[in-house]
């Protein structure tokens, strides 16, 4: 297995409210988080960056997961931890109030591949023969509303609040993260926030993401440099996990 994690406050914004951490536990397992943070400059910084130390290390501390029920549990208990430190220290302080992050990542584990989601950033799977597919929900007003038939995809496509997030960690007294087993038989995730995916489209990502000539750092960096060059509108921060399949690790 390789990993490559990379995160840049873009073109256009003064701080980085982005974080990432690629963490292992006793046994080797991985779990890779990538975080965007929310509520102004300090507040955004701060969420995000509890999220992804609180999780990193309390994964770090673990032995080994080989069942599902375990992996999930282990999940839900440590995301309404971090979602009640989060929200208790906005309360606390008045320059973080309000504050919040998403949250999406990958847990490779002896129990299975598990993606988690709260919020819009986004994990994808790729595999070499050119395809790469969302894995992730964005939860967000207008997801929702298309979701549920409320309206179209161009409407989707073009609403002013298409970045109004209906979900997300540290904001609500109770916040809902989807976890999901993935078995099918995959060559890597990606795993990236709103300042990739929002401005690079599906075509140049999925060129760049399944090209196995180059190793995932080239991968990430190259996929940094698209975004930048659409406009660096936005914090970027991108974790390529490759599973090598079929390959000794």
């Amino acid at each position: 297995m390789k990993y490559y994690g990379i995160t840049d406050k873009g073109s256009k914004r003064a701080n980085n409210q982005d974080s990432y951490v690629i963490a292992t536990n006793m046994s080797g397992e991985v779990f890779a988080i990538v975080c965007d943070g929310i509520g102004g400059a300090k507040g955004g910084d701060t969420a995000s960056g509890i999220a992804s130390t609180e999780l990193s290390v309390a994964f770090s501390r673990t032995l080994m997961f080989t069942e599902y029920r375990n992996m999930k549990a282990w999940i839900n208990h440590r995301i309404t931890e971090v979602n009640q430190k989060i929200k208790q220290l906005g309360q606390e302080n008045e320059e973080l109030t309000g504050m919040g992050t998403t949250l999406t990542g990958v847990l490779i584990t002896h129990a299975g591949c598990f993606v988690i989601n709260i919020g819009d950033s986004r994990t994808y799977a790729y595999t070499y023969d050119g395809h790469l597919r969302q894995l992730t929900r964005d939860h967000t007003l207008v997801n929702d509303m298309l979701l549920h038939g409320e309206i179209t995809a161009s409407q989707a496509e073009n609403s002013a609040n298409r970045n109004v997030l209906s979900n997300a960690l540290g904001v609500w007294n109770t916040v809902r993260c989807d976890i999901e087993l993935h078995t099918e038989p995959i060559d890597g995730f990606l795993v990236c926030t709103d300042g990739l995916h929002g401005y690079v489209d599906h075509e140049t990502m999925e060129r760049i993401v399944t090209d196995d000539a180059n190793e995932p750092s080239l991968r990430t960096r190259r996929l940094l440099q698209e975004a930048l060059a659409a406009g660096g509108y936005d914090n970027i921060t991108i974790v390529i996990v490759d599973l090598e399949r079929g390959k000794d690790e």
